[in-house]
């Protein structure tokens, strides 16, 4: 399983990336409340069933699977700590700030200061804590449990992996790569050629084409891959981009 190294770098990684491309706009304060959702939180679940796992067998288990769990942190965990973590932000940048006026700074200095340093309210920490715990099970449902973990053989129950393969039907192959193309020059079509009339049907069209994407071929599990692609790569770097303050 990852380590609390690969948790909190990949989180960190992952904020920097987003505080580069966004200019500053998200800052070192969203990239440290990004990383704790990204190991401490979930992990919280396994640390206490840890220490109660004898004294106190039924905590311990309910813990790992209530706590550590992404819908189960979402709901318990992570408002407690959206809220800690908002009022520790504002804290800090209360400290920092006034440290910054009572040292010799000019005024274009202080007014620096004063834009680059911003506290978090408790709905941005919340949406950090929710991209912070997506990032910790993307790691956790494949690199855990030796690949047996449950929605990991959930993605790969939507491809058709036995031996031997179902015979190649011509049909499916002349499917999947209309959809394919349906796809690619959809997209071109929209943001290069289209005008701005007929955007709106395309744009459906395209969804009802995600829609029949499925194992027609073989080992293209191409659902759960879906699924896992949005909810645990784009969804949070979605969310992060939301908790940037307007």
């Amino acid at each position: 399983m990852p380590s609390p190294f690969i948790h909190i770098g990949y989180a960190l990684g992952f904020g920097t990336l987003i505080m580069l491309s966004t200019k500053g706009s998200f800052t070192a304060m969203h990239c440290l409340i990004l990383a704790l959702n990204g190991f401490v939180g979930p992990d919280i679940g396994s640390f206490i069933g840890w220490c109660f796992e004898i004294t106190f067998p039924i905590l311990a288990d309910k813990a790992m699977s209530w706590i550590h769990h992404s819908i189960g942190y979402i709901l318990i965990m992570a408002p407690l700590i959206s809220f800690l973590s908002s009022r520790l932000s504002r804290k800090i940048v209360n400290w920092k700030y006034t440290k910054s006026l009572s040292t010799e700074l000019s005024n274009v200095n202080i007014e620096q200061t004063s834009k680059n340093i911003v506290s978090l309210n408790m709905k941005e920490c919340y949406l950090l804590a929710i991209a912070g715990c997506l990032l910790h099970f993307q790691l956790d449902h494949i690199f855990e449990e030796d690949g047996q973990d449950k929605f990991y053989r959930w993605i790969l129950s939507t491809g058709y992996f036995k031996k031997p393969m179902l015979p190649l039907s011509s049909l499916s192959v002349i499917f999947v790569g209309l959809s394919t193309f349906a796809l690619f020059f959809g997209f071109a079509w929209i943001h290069v050629f289209s005008s701005s009339l007929s955007k709106q049907s395309l744009k459906t069209r395209l969804k009802n084409t995600l829609a029949l994407f499925k194992a027609v071929v073989g080992e293209e599990a191409d659902l759960g891959v879906l699924v896992f692609i949005i909810d645990f790569h784009f969804l949070p770097f979605i969310l992060c981009l939301l908790s940037i303050h307007n």
